[in-house]
């Protein structure tokens, strides 16, 4: 999809952008081939040549957050299909749900498996930092307004400036409403019976439970935290592919 995005072009919104794909500017490469664009003087036409060949230049050296920068934040989206080797899905537990909790569980899931880091065990930043070397695009679900945020509230040092695709956000645009289990359960994909019923506020009494030393308690959690982030590639390509459907719509046009 980001091959086919106009949007890294000033002063290109949606109804551009669809534009020049239904006069058959498809992509990236289409444009460039392209002297002349209808509605387009040949000085703009130039300075876009220039955006684009310098996008081109990002993305054949895998350059994410280099595309990102060019891009609105609600369009990031468009950055998965290409850069999801590198990715990582990230969730967080809490002792609370107001301002100033605990960060009790990180959990990051990538293509090197899944690894869970426990408060007062092994979570610290260096531990973090490490399972998030070499990725490209972050993954989480609401993480804009909590995950994020508590995480580098509770760890300043912590450097997460990575391009960040909130799922959250992007399923709701794609028409799937509701929290991450809800939606989970809409494309059918199911959590195991013991975690079924685990929210937010079931994972906050889980983690006291443990510290008046249910050791139980702790297991459900971190299978909790697992199933979170091991759930959300499968939702994210369900999301992006259907995002990719509504933006593309009919491609069919003239080729320049």
């Amino acid at each position: 999809m980001i091959r086919r995005t106009f949007r890294i072009l000033p002063a290109t919104g949606a109804m551009r952008e669809r534009a020049l794909w239904k006069e058959g500017v498809r992509d990236w490469d289409s444009f460039m081939g392209c002297d002349t664009v209808n509605g387009m003087s040949e000085r703009r036409k130039e300075k876009c040549n220039a955006v684009i060949m310098a996008a081109q230049g990002r993305h054949s050296m895998g350059d994410c957050r280099g595309l990102a920068s060019m891009l609105p934040r609600s369009e990031l989206w468009r950055l998965y299909d290409d850069f999801k080797s590198k990715a990582a899905f990230l969730d967080i537990e809490t002792d609370g749900l107001g301002p100033g909790c605990e960060v009790t569980v990180v959990g990051v899931h990538s293509r090197d498996g899944t690894q869970t880091f426990v408060s007062g065990e092994d979570l610290d930043v260096a531990s973090v930092a490490q399972a998030l070397e070499g990725t490209s695009v972050l993954i989480t679900f609401n993480g804009s307004c909590f995950d994020i945020p508590v995480l580098t509230a509770a760890f300043p040092e912590l450097q997460l400036d990575i391009p960040h695709i909130d799922l959250r956000f992007a399923a709701r645009r794609a028409g799937l409403s509701g929290g991450l289990k809800v939606i989970e359960r809409n494309l059918g994909l199911n959590r195991d019976e013991g975690i079924a019923d685990v929210d937010g506020f079931e994972a906050v009494r889980l983690w006291n439970a443990w510290r008046r030393g249910c050791a139980r308690s702790l297991d459900t959690l971190l299978e909790y935290n697992r199933a979170d982030t091991e759930n959300l590639p499968f939702v994210a390509e369900e999301v992006c592919s259907r995002l990719t459907k509504m933006t593309l719509g009919d491609m069919d046009g003239k080729v320049c």
